[in-house]
Order: structure tokens, then sequence, then C-alpha cells
């Protein structure tokens, strides 16, 4: 088979090449990719960001990749999936014992890979995963759309984490993929979307995706300083997190999605006299795959977000695309 190969540690484009087809274990599955989502994470692993310390340990060579969707191909043994199926999942691979997994909390388990930073991911045409990472897809669900699942899921794990109240006055930092995917698992709601000047092509999308207002300029941030009673930052940058707990009003929880290079400043004593919270939202659990499906099926408009199809052995186009920021997000087929 074919897989999108990184043979060497450091800055390097990987290769469109053989690779054995793996096979089953038992509690595993064998997929036929549908379709990846090419996100930053993989630029990363590309331009040798993720190396000791980073909180990666990639061993070369390595099939980079992620994101996907999927088709059951081949079912090992203890598993019930049914061949055929189209799935979508979790990208860690948790031991599902230790008292992280055990409080539901698996993003923060000690033995956590991640697929395509760790091990073997999803940029080959068949992949190995647990079943118990999977969430079966229902029939009218678009690929298009499913590609999106695995982001989804960091955006749907935060709004849980959230514990948004029926009248909570809410606010999105970052009108990138993340932050327009945090606006879809926000569906029902009324939500303004704060960026940046540049950010003119991605504001003009979140107002397609219907966010209630969506701000620009900094006079206009400025005006909403002490208004919200929820924010989530999905920016990825430390202005964002200052920015994000001015727009707090009292009482009012900061959601952290993001991971800045740089530290952030703030006043704690704001913090304190308004008894206002931070909190960090890792990823997502494995129990938050139950409800994707049906959660990104509420917000169809997301397709949009998918502006390039590549096919995987063009994949510097891909970059290319991602790294100009032409594109949104690029869907990679095999």
């Amino acid at each position: 088979m074919k897989a999108l190969i990184k043979t060497a540690p450091g800055p390097g484009a990987p290769e469109w090449a053989d690779r054995p087809e793996p096979r089953p274990a038992a509690g595993e599955v064998l997929l036929e990719l549908v379709a990846a989502g090419l996100c930053h994470t993989d630029l990363g692993m590309i331009h040798g960001d993720y190396g000791p310390g980073s909180g990666y340990a990639p061993g070369f060579p390595l099939v980079l990749g992620h994101e996907y969707a999927g088709r059951v191909v081949q079912a090992g043994p203890g598993t019930t999936v049914p061949v055929g199926s189209r799935v979508v999942g979790s990208a860690h691979l948790t031991c599902g014992a230790c008292v992280w997994c055990r409080r539901s909390r698996s993003m923060l388990c000690e033995s956590r890979k991640v697929l395509g930073l760790d091990v073997d991911g999803v940029f080959a045409e068949r992949f190995v995963v647990p079943e118990r990472n999977l969430a079966v897809l229902p029939p009218g669900l678009p690929d298009r759309l499913a590609v999106l699942a695995e982001p989804f899921a960091v955006a749907a794990h935060a709004v849980d984490v959230a514990r948004l109240g029926p009248d909570d006055d809410v606010c999105v930092i970052g009108p990138g993929t993340i932050g327009l995917l945090t606006l879809g698992a926000l569906a029902g709601r009324r939500v303004t979307v704060v960026g940046r000047a540049e950010d003119t092509p991605q504001a003009a999308r979140a107002k397609e995706l219907g966010a209630a207002g969506v701000v620009t300029a900094p006079d206009e941030v400025e005006a909403l300083h002490g208004r919200f009673d929820v924010v989530f930052e999905t920016a990825g940058t430390a202005a964002a997190v200052t920015t994000g707990t001015r727009l707090l009003g009292r009482g009012g929880r900061l959601i952290c999605v993001g991971l800045p290079a740089e530290q952030a400043r703030f006043s704690s004593a704001q913090l304190s006299w308004n008894e206002q919270t931070i909190v960090g939202s890792r990823a997502y659990d494995v129990s938050t795959w139950a409800s994707v499906p049906a959660r990104l099926g509420a917000a169809p408009g997301l397709e949009s977000i998918v502006t390039h199809t590549v096919h995987l052995s063009d994949h510097r186009r891909a970059l290319e695309l991602v790294e100009s920021r032409q594109a949104t997000k690029v869907l990679l087929h095999p």
C-alpha cells in the first residue's frame, strides 16, 4: 500500500511511498482511508518542530496524519463493528486503566500516544486503530463534514468543559479552524466572534456559520471588555489569552483551547476581584466521541470549512495551501 511517510527527524518533506499493510490485533480494526484532514500540527511534524521535550516522541520512518474518516475493511479478534461501516475516531492511543482514563480524562493518560505524531498515522491507504476509539457515522453525514470530526471533538470537549448556562453570553476568540468548529459546536447559541484585522476571510465565514457578531477592529474589541460570561480562546496566542481575560464579565470563565508558544500576561487581581476562572481544555476524552457524529450533523454548515481537496500524493500543494492561508481546511484523499 501507499502512505505519506516522514523518513527522518528534523525539517524535511514526507514521501508518498510503499509501506507494508498493517494487520489488526485483538481489539483493533483495519480501516481504508476515506478522507483525512491536514492541520498545523502535521506541518509542525514536517518542519521538525516535535522532538525531545515537545510532548511527542516520534520514531522514524513515520506515517503522518491524525484526522480521519475511514471505512472498516477488516475486524480484529474481539471487535464488533461491522465491516463496511464508515467511522471517525480519536487519534489518541491510551491505556484505559490509569487514574486519568478511569476519570474520563484520558487526554492526560501518561502513556498516551498520538497517531501521526508518536506512532504511524492515517495518511495512508489503510491503517489500524483500536475499535474503542471509533464512532460509527450515520448514512446521511457527508464525507467532507465527517473528516472534520477529530478537530470538532476538540471544540466539543471545550464546550463541555465550559458548563454553559442557558443565558450565558458567549464569545469565541480566533476565527481559524478550531474557532469555527467551536462556533459549530455552540449551534443554537448567540455567539460573538473576535478576530484580528487580517482575519477578514475567516470573519466572513464565521458570519456565514451563524455568528451573531464578528468584531476585528481593535477599538470595537475594546468596547466589548467586561461583557461575556464565557470566552473560548482558540487563536493560540498569548495576546489572545490576555484579550480573553479582559473580555470576561463578573463571574466569567475563560476556556483556553489554543496552545500559545509564549507566556500570557493578565491581572490575577482582576480574576479575584471579579471571581473569574481560567480553565484549560486539552483535546478530548475517548467518551467525547459518543456524541460527535450527532453534534457534527447538527452543524452541517461546517462542511464549508473544507475549501480544498487534494490527493495525498500531491501533498506539497496541500502544504502550500495551508501555509499561505489560501485554504481554511484541506481534505486529503488516497
